[in-house]
């Protein structure tokens, strides 16, 4: 930075203030789209010659450039269930009919 202020005759403090406002940003950012413009289909060849060579990291590198996956890692988490997809709570069955017969024929809700 110091370079680029000598060179245009100002202080280095000038250039940084200028460069942390939202006309500086601008000019940055619309500067690193122009310089990078001609290096992403070299750099897509490479990445995609490393992901085939069986690089994981380059896989997944490339996988989140093409939006084949989210960016987010996200833990899954399965149960196992019973053979027939559910599990049967844990009643004494017992204590149903119990309470079924002095109940006489009023069901109520058990909390």
């Amino acid at each position: 930075m110091e370079t680029v202020a000598a060179e245009h005759g100002i202080s280095r403090k000038t250039l940084s203030q200028w460069a942390n406002t939202y006309h500086g940003k601008d000019l940055y950012s619309e500067w690193k789209t122009r310089e990078t413009q001609d290096i992403k289909p070299k750099y897509l060849e490479v990445l995609k010659v490393k992901s085939l060579t069986g690089s994981i990291r380059h896989m997944e590198l490339l996988a989140k450039l093409m939006d084949w996956f989210p960016a987010s890692k996200q833990e899954i988490v399965t149960e196992e269930r019973k053979q027939y997809g559910y599990s049967e709570p844990d009643v004494d069955v017992n204590d149903i009919r119990e309470r079924l017969k002095q109940s006489n024929g009023q069901i109520t809700r058990i909390k």
